[in-house]
């Protein structure tokens, strides 16, 4: 067995019918630790990557002693959700179905009960329906106490250098435009060829990225059942966004644009030592894991 590949993985049902693995590892060099005195920290992926990539940060954390879970963001990796013009989600579904039916599926896999403590490592996209989430009542029972951003930021253009709002606008062009409002999904392959790098993607959730990027609001999702933008300003949690200095993918403008919703919470931002980029931490986790322990620690 890989040192890296996780205890077990558990397939989740969602309400489309598609399944989610999450990717499940006991804390424990040895994977035999039951993890109770820790909190469950839950790995989110970012856009287009599939959650086997986080696999070398969650095994680094399970062997610091944490049960460590990773999911998958519905239609990415290993999850069988397939967007077309008549299936599509967005970032309320994910926030409001995915993220809850994952937890509670790993807090169930783990032995632990519903309302263990867990913290959240988020990367990109996934820090943003982190905070959707940590916004909704109805979630407050899985007893959610802090969210560890890196790379994580919004996608609003005024925010990155004019280089990467040029590669951004084109982005928007084509999964906004083109997939979410013209085609109705993104279908990720064009003539073989997936040249945008982020898969096949829902209309919804890219029609509402698009709004993101153009003027960074989190308006109106798609089957929203609350008010996201009034629940987001008076949550009051603690939330780190950290990233490398090179990760021109999320310069701190971008996770400062991102806090700007997070009016109560008790927001930081930090640039973490090294060269890792936007993705690489993920595979040489020991400059995260080290400033995560030290979240954690301040969090019991």
């Amino acid at each position: 067995m890989n040192a890296t590949e996780p205890t077990t993985t558990v397939h989740v049902e969602m309400p489309d019918s598609s399944r989610t693995p999450v990717q499940v590892w006991r804390a424990g060099e040895d994977g035999q630790g039951s993890g109770r005195d820790k909190p469950l920290v839950m790995v989110w992926p970012g856009f287009g990557m599939g959650g086997y990539y986080f696999r070398p940060i969650a095994a680094e954390l399970a062997a610091r002693g944490f049960p460590v879970a990773v999911g998958e963001l519905r239609g990415q990796g290993q999850s069988s959700a397939r967007a077309t013009r008549t299936t599509t989600w967005g970032y309320h579904d994910l926030a409001s179905e995915d993220f809850p039916r994952q937890v509670r599926a790993a807090k169930q896999e783990l032995g632990l009960p519903v309302d263990h403590p867990m913290i959240f490592l988020a990367h990109s996209m996934g820090g943003q329906i982190s905070c959707l989430f940590a916004a909704r009542e109805d979630t407050r029972d899985l007893n959610l106490r802090g969210i560890f951003g890196v790379g994580s930021g919004s996608p609003y253009r005024p925010r990155f250098d004019p280089q990467m709002g040029r590669r951004l606008g084109m982005g928007a062009l084509f999964l906004g435009r083109v997939g979410g409002h013209g085609l109705g999904y993104w279908p990720g392959k064009i003539l073989g060829r997936d040249f945008l790098g982020y898969g096949r993607q829902a209309g919804a959730h890219m029609r509402e990225w698009l709004r993101f990027h153009k003027r960074n609001s989190l308006d109106d999702l798609t089957g929203q059942d609350i008010d996201y933008v009034a629940a987001l300003s008076r949550l009051e949690l603690p939330v780190l966004f950290t990233r490398f200095t090179n990760d021109r993918d999320c310069p701190t403008a971008s996770s400062e644009a991102l806090a700007e919703f997070l009016h109560n919470a008790d927001v930081r931002f930090e640039d973490l030592p090294g060269e890792l980029g936007h993705n690489r931490w993920a595979r040489e986790p020991v400059i995260v894991a080290d400033r995560f322990v030290s979240f954690a620690g301040v969090l019991d």
